[in-house]
């Protein structure tokens, strides 16, 4: 029989196999309660496995998705990546490609990689940050195909700070070509909006704070702010304070988009003499109001098409 002084010797061992023991019991509640926290949030998967132990929780899900009333996602493949005792803050890693369906249109969405850092609380989302990598982007809708395929695209929302009801959420985009009127060559856009945008549950009376966009298609540039709300009617209403650079590119634009023609050249260039005269800047910048409004959109007095619809 082994001594007492000869039992001690093990004691280390003994001591670090329970703590082994302990930590791979803390490693694997920790992923019981994310897929726990999954589920609450409505999101289904077909398998799980669990990797990295002890040093990270690595899951990685097959076919996981999201449903609500009016909104669909799905993605083949999803690998989440958690420290042990931060799991509140997790990397989420896509893989492969985004579906997305509402009630207007069905999206897809590929890219050479997209990466995901999320920030969880009591509360559900704190904040999250996602960049992907040359996306491409397939839009049907109306039994019309339109796509865009881009550079980097950075997308950061958060929980506002000031008001729990609401989300700040601010888009960056580098060139984004494919359909000729989308086309652009950067975008920087900081909008507001209810919380629970988040899920898709948009509704009339909603507001929405733009407060601020800079949208740059070659040599035109629009910058603006404003503040929109989900009419009853199913369009938009409200108004966006615009600054637009190179006015000659604008009417190339909205001619070669059908919107307009040769003769309301003269009008928007009159209005774009007016604003010069009025602020001292150069006649090749126009300070305009962009207003949607009993279902139509308006750049100063022209009417140039439907409002935006929102359902």
């Amino acid at each position: 029989m082994l001594n007492r002084s000869r039992i001690w010797l093990f004691a280390p061992f003994i001591a670090l196999f329970a703590l082994g023991v302990g930590f791979f019991f803390l490693w694997s509640y920790a992923g019981d309660e994310i897929e726990a926290r999954l589920s609450a949030e409505n999101i289904t998967w077909k398998s799980a496995v669990r990797a990295g132990f002890p040093a990270r929780l690595t899951m990685d899900f097959v076919e996981m998705g999201w449903a609500q009333e009016k909104l669909n996602w799905s993605v083949p493949a999803l690998r989440f990546t958690v420290m042990p005792f931060e799991t509140d803050h997790a990397v989420v890693d896509f893989s492969s490609p985004h579906t997305l369906t509402t009630q207007f249109a069905k999206m897809r969405l590929d890219h050479s990689g997209n990466l995901a850092s999320l920030v969880l609380d009591t509360q559900g989302l704190a904040r999250a940050s996602f960049a992907f990598t040359k996306p491409q982007l397939r839009v049907t809708a109306n039994d019309e195909d339109i796509a865009l395929a881009g550079d980097d695209v950075a997308l950061h929302v958060r929980r506002a700070p000031d008001n729990a009801a609401r989300a700040d959420i601010a888009l960056r985009t580098g060139r984004i070509t494919g359909d000729a009127r989308l086309g652009i060559t950067r975008s920087e856009v900081d909008i507001d909006t209810p919380q629970s945008w988040l899920t898709g549950a948009l509704a009339a009376g909603d507001l929405v704070g733009i407060d601020k966009f800079i949208i740059v298609r070659d040599a035109l540039t629009f910058r603006g702010s404003g503040r929109l709300k989900l009419a009853t009617s199913g369009f938009i209403d409200g108004k966006l304070d615009m600054d637009v650079v190179n006015l000659v590119a604008l009417f190339e634009l909205l001619e070669d988009a059908g919107l307009t023609n040769p003769r309301d050249r003269n009008r928007l260039m009159l209005l774009a003499q007016l604003s010069s005269a009025f602020s001292g800047k150069s006649r090749d910048r126009l300070q305009v109001p962009l207003r949607f409004r009993q279902a139509r959109s308006f750049i100063g007095p022209l009417d140039v098409g439907p409002a935006p619809r929102w359902r």
